[in-house]
């Protein structure tokens, strides 16, 4: 948990985000940011695109993922990298 993030260095990290980096936020840091109310998800989710990202809720975070925009500017998810093999 990070109780310094501001919405500003929220939008710096995402936008330094390379395809299919991902960032997470603690629950806490999204309610102190985004809010609590039935409208936050898509508040978070309207962040996340203005920032090329998806947000991904998760068990204590939530996590934006970078997407790959084409030349139409339509994001795409990127698949993530084959399993390594040991």
């Amino acid at each position: 948990m990070n109780e310094n993030l501001t919405l500003a260095e929220l939008r710096s990290r995402l936008d330094r985000l390379g395809a299919g980096g991902v960032f997470s936020i603690s629950d806490h840091d999204y309610e102190r940011l985004f809010g609590i109310n039935e409208v936050a998800a898509a508040k978070v989710a309207q962040f996340a695109r203005k920032h090329r990202c998806v947000s991904v809720p998760g068990e204590a975070s939530v996590y934006f993922r970078k997407s790959k925009s084409d030349a139409y500017s339509s994001a795409e998810l990127v698949q993530d990298a084959p399993p390594i093999s040991s």
